[in-house]
């Protein structure tokens, strides 16, 4: 019984490791783009908003800042996850 069961697991394991490999190859490719985007229109995101008030250079820069620690923060993890699913 025990048997069994180590090798059907084993079975169900090697099958999903291609369709994992799609999936997080697709997800870095997605969120890499994404990252992109938000960069090349940072100016209409991070620039000033004269309808906000006490709007100063220095808030804009650290919700910047913010942004940019998130994405590549996850950015990594993604990385990190594609590389041991690619070399399993």
């Amino acid at each position: 019984m025990q048997t069994s069961d180590s090798v059907m697991i084993a079975v169900i394991e090697q099958a999903g490791v291609p369709a994992l490999r799609v999936a997080f190859t697709l997800a870095v490719i997605i969120f890499l783009v994404i990252g992109i985007i938000i960069f090349r229109r940072r100016h209409r995101f991070f620039d000033g908003d004269p309808n906000v008030e006490n709007d100063f250079p220095v808030v804009r820069h650290n919700r910047a800042e913010g942004i940019i620690f998130v994405w590549s923060a996850l950015m990594l993890v993604l990385l990190c996850i594609v590389y041991q699913v690619w070399t399993a």
